[in-house]
């Protein structure tokens, strides 16, 4: 028991420390505001240069093409084709002369006859293959020519000094392009509308670009890059005309701010041993007779009720206060709010960084869920990623949304860990105390509703439990519970199967969907129970039976190419490729005839595990498919780490073709992008034929949708043989 002096050191110290943090909290924040403001302002002047600096090296251009393309020498000799003429004064002239990287010369018809790259002549198959970004710019330009010269007295006096400029991306190359006809400056030689030859030049965004553009407007260590810039770097992004970056101009900013806030920083350090100074004298001056028993009474009672890891309470101690708390409330006392918060990927974290990563990062969430909350307040580590916090008196509306998604926010910024960085996010179920009816058990019964709720609306988001809640949950726990028996039972599940088609109608091959159709109840969405054998560990049996029926049909069938979907949880499973070899060879069915879907949308993850798995697969003959490209954040990041072989555009795309808000051209992007990258393209949800032959047009030649077939029985399939044209098969 403390004496009356210890009571009073310790009511001194804590008046201490309470000033001292408060104060050291005000001037740190108002120096941290201060700072970032000023420094701020200066990026953005910054910014402002960079962006002022491109224009002027992209207008520059076309003055320095003018000086050899308003010529009436220029004109004869591309007239006659004169190469060497066109090296001394047109191509290498011009990069020697002012650093153009690339030049052209097109001919009336569009053909480069003349090209030069750093200096040299291209030999003319070389030149001939212009990259496209290039040829639609000078497409652009002819067009403007046209124009300008349409109804005009004189059509060379019409398109003199006319040029077209652009900032375009060619390859993993962003450029500074222009193109600017080739006229005569005198009437000696005479040139009818539209028989113009063309020059372009191309100025490569590179480091030595930027670094004249840095020297301009004093901006240190000014460089190009390909990566996503530190956080010691400020970065502006190169567009094109679409707004689409292709390149980020990256520099090593002024930042005063930061410079006066080391100039403080004598001035802080002094303050800091001043308050540790007085601090140690008043912790000196405290009895130490009775202090070893009351440490150690406290460490006892302090073990017995907290997990050791986060130094949280557990689950005992926190059931404990959340009982009294509910009793406070249901006699009159504050309100009880309880959150259920679960973290989202976290076995990710443990499976591809170790589990000391995984119990740093737990540590890491403790501290960030504890500086949130207040000190009414009881934040508990339940179990594993499970934590519980007791909110009291907040009660609901705005004041319970802002803390939610507050908490949201600060459990999904970046960890920074001894193994790395790692990105997890929240999942929070919250239930209010006078809002639910029953005890303890139904309060927390209903936050967990609430939790399951938000993982099923996307993860990394809060939700509040309605009474509707408490019935899904019950509904997922039944789908949980009669998927184990149909599992076991193995005669409620099917496989159905929707055809692939080529481009001649001929069969390519055939998507395996899952089916329930035996479901108690009647048939469930594959989506609904899918989502619930994820979440409940039932994916990997449910992936292996649907793989298994799969390649067996596709052996007795004679089916050209199976394709099957695969969860990124079974891929994390260390026996997959030979779960998977196995079943090839039970089936008799050779790899090069099984394909491998994975989704875009979900969280692939790209440890070794996943990767090991993909490698011995491919080397046995399985391909990859990517399915849902470029509706995820990913877009090329899985093609790259997951060495994929197809891509599927997702349907949301295709629907929406021929249309006027831009998806023709990202639809035609990404079918040039895939064949660039020597991938097989299928385009999914081709339900119109206006659709296909769009697609063809833009280099599709593979199909899967409503138009060509639906999702069929295997007896359909098998009774189902196209043999050329468009198939019309709805069943």
């Amino acid at each position: 028991m403390k004496t009356n002096t210890e009571s009073f050191s310790t009511r001194i110290i804590a008046t201490i420390l309470i000033t001292t943090a408060a104060v050291t909290l005000a001037v740190a924040l108002l120096a941290l505001q201060a700072t970032r403001e000023v420094d701020a302002d200066a990026i953005e002047r910054q910014k402002t240069f960079v962006a002022r600096g491109l224009k002027t090296e992209l207008d520059r251009i076309p003055g320095e093409q003018q000086a050899s393309t308003i010529w009436d020498e220029a004109v004869r000799r591309v007239r006659a084709d004169d190469q060497d003429w066109m090296d001394g004064n047109i191509g290498i002239w011009m990069h020697d002369f002012y650093g153009h990287d690339l030049t052209y010369v097109l001919a009336p018809d569009g053909r480069p006859i003349h090209g030069a790259s750093a200096g040299r002549r291209m030999a003319p198959e070389v030149a001939a293959q212009m990259a496209q970004p290039l040829a639609d710019l000078a497409r652009q330009t002819r067009m403007q020519m046209a124009s300008a010269q349409r109804n005009a007295e004189d059509p060379g006096e019409a398109v003199l000094g006319l040029s077209t400029t652009a900032v375009l991306s060619l390859g993993k190359q962003a450029v500074l392009a222009s193109v600017t006809p080739i006229v005569p400056d005198t009437p000696a030689v005479t040139q009818t509308a539209g028989s113009e030859y063309l020059h372009v030049a191309v100025q490569y965004v590179d480091d030595a670009l930027a670094a004249r553009i840095g020297e301009s407007f004093s901006l240190d260590d000014a460089a190009v890059i390909t990566s996503e810039p530190g956080a010691a770097l400020a970065s502006y992004p190169v567009a094109d005309a679409a707004g689409n970056p292709v390149a980020m101009f990256a520099w090593t900013p002024d930042r005063p701010g930061l410079r006066l806030a080391r100039e403080m920083a004598p001035v802080l350090t002094f303050f800091g041993l001043f308050c540790l100074f007085v601090l140690v004298s008043l912790i000196v001056r405290l009895r130490k007779s009775s202090r070893h028993l009351q440490e150690s009474e406290a460490e006892a009672r302090y073990l017995a009720n907290h997990d050791s890891l986060a130094g949280l309470p557990n689950r005992m101690h926190f059931e404990d206060r959340l009982e009294q708390a509910l009793e406070a409330e249901q006699v009159g006392g504050p309100t009880v709010t309880l959150l259920s918060v679960d973290l989202d990927h976290f076995k990710m974290v443990n499976d591809t960084m170790g589990h000391a990563a995984g119990d740093e990062l737990i540590r890491q969430v403790s501290t960030r869920m504890l500086a949130h909350v207040r000190e009414a307040d009881t934040v508990a580590r339940l179990g594993g990623d499970e934590f519980g916090i007791v909110l009291v008196g907040m009660g609901g509306g705005e004041a319970l949304l802002s803390f939610c998604a507050g908490l949201v926010h600060i459990l999904s910024l970046p960890y920074q860990l001894e193994a790395g960085q790692a990105h997890v996010s929240a999942s929070i179920g919250v239930a209010a105390g006078k809002e639910v009816r029953g005890g303890i058990e139904a309060v927390q019964r209903s936050a967990d509703a609430a939790l399951y709720r938000a993982k099923a609306d996307g993860r990394g988001r809060y939700c509040i439990f309605t009474e509707q809640m408490d019935d899904v949950l019950r509904r997922r726990h039944d789908i949980e519970r009669n998927l184990r028996a149909a599992l076991l039972s193995g005669d409620q599940l099917d496989v159905a199967f929707q055809p692939i088609f080529n481009v001649d109608g001929t069969l390519f091959g055939a998507e395996a969907l899952a089916r329930w159709p035996g479901a108690p109840g009647g048939p469930l969405s594959p989506d609904l129970f899918i989502a619930v054998a994820e979440d409940c560990g039932l994916i990997q049996q449910l992936g292996l039976w649907v793989l298994k029926e799969a390649c067996a049909f596709a052996s007795t069938s004679g089916l050209p190419r199976v394709s099957v979907n695969v969860s990124s949880v079974q891929l994390r499973s260390a026996d997959f490729a030979a779960e998977v070899l196995q079943v090839l060879s039970e089936a008799g069915l050779p790899a090069a005839r099984l394909e491998l879907e994975l989704t875009e949308r979900s969280a692939l993850d790209s440890g070794a595990t996943t990767h090991r798995n993909l490698k011995e697969l491919k080397v046995a003959g399985v391909s990859v498919a990517l399915d849902d490209f470029a509706t995820g954040k990913s877009l090329l990041q899985y093609v790259r780490d997951f060495d994929i072989d197809v891509i599927k555009i997702d349907h949301s795309f295709v629907s929406r073709l021929g249309s006027v808000d831009g998806t023709d051209q990202v639809v035609r992007a990404l079918v040039d992008l895939g064949h660039a990258m020597g991938l097989q393209i299928v385009a999914e949800g081709v339900e119109t034929e206006q659709q296909r032959e769009l697609l063809i047009a833009m280099g599709c030649h593979i199909f899967q949708g409503y138009l060509l077939g639906r999702p069929m029985s295997r007896t359909a399939f098998t009774a189902f043989r196209p043999t050329g044209g468009i198939p019309r098969l709805t069943a």
